[in-house]
């Protein structure tokens, strides 16, 4: 309010109003009446931020239970003798087109074992054994034969050899089992092999499903990685996980938000 344009009598009525002194010069009216209004107008507040943590920028990593060295290569060596034994009964279709038909069938059964094996499953050195009993049967059975079955070749080689030689392809696969399993292969069944299964149920006049291939797959577990405000350390944990952890270098606990 411009308090210098107005006359004495004017303030002095509006001092009176504000419960103010009256007397005195008009400079001082004007004096009495701006400290009043600076008096009675808001004052700003200060208000003491809390010292907050800047969160450092979270890294998404992916853990995936993936094959190890082993499995992959027992995978890629049973997928290649596939190959191997596929080969064998195109090569003897023209006049064994019955034994190279199974031989076929066997071949195809080392390459599915071999995926399996290769993208870490346990069913995949299970049915790999399974064809290699199967294949060393027929090899005996035929082992005086000319045959894509069998390794003997017309007698060529002793039956020994061709025991010696399917005992130890199974001994190869069955490494991978005997050790500490769950931490190398993965949970659960592929899709594709449930999917097999069921359309192989519904062609069978017998069910031949079992309750475990109708698990899902096991998910892939994700995980972020965060940096510890006080020592920079990094730790890993659950992607969903909030609250507090403890971090194992300095030992201060870090809250995940």
């Amino acid at each position: 309010m411009d308090y210098d344009s107005q006359t004495l009598v004017a303030l002095k009525t509006i001092c009176k109003d504000r419960g103010l002194r009256v007397s005195e010069s008009k400079a001082e009216v004007v004096i009495r009446l701006i400290e009043d209004d600076e008096s009675k107008s808001p004052q700003p507040i200060s208000i003491q931020q809390p010292n907050v943590v800047q969160q450092q920028p979270v890294t998404h990593i992916i853990v995936n239970q993936n094959a190890d060295l082993t499995l992959q290569i027992t995978g890629i060596g049973i997928i290649l003798y596939g190959f191997f034994r596929i080969g064998m009964a195109l090569i003897f279709s023209d006049w064994r087109p019955d034994q190279s038909f199974m031989a076929l069938l066997i071949g195809l059964g080392y390459l599915f074992g071999g995926t399996l094996t290769l993208q870490g499953y346990k069913q995949g050195l299970q049915l790999t054994l399974i064809v290699l009993a199967i294949s060393g049967i027929l090899s005996l059975i035929y082992h005086d034969d000319l045959s894509p079955l069998s390794i003997g070749m017309d007698g060529t080689w002793p039956i020994g050899f061709s025991v010696i030689c399917s005992g130890t392809c199974m001994l190869i696969v069955a490494i991978p089992l005997l050790g500490p399993a769950d931490a190398s292969f993965k949970q659960g069944h592929p899709s594709y092999l449930n999917a097999l299964m069921n359309t192989a149920d519904l062609a069978s006049p017998l069910p031949i499903t079992s309750g475990s291939l109708t698990s899902q797959r096991a998910p892939v577990e994700t995980k972020i990685v965060i940096t510890c405000p006080q020592c920079s350390g990094s730790m890993k944990v659950p992607s969903d996980y909030k609250g507090s952890v403890r971090c194992p270098r300095c030992k201060e606990k870090v809250k995940v938000q």
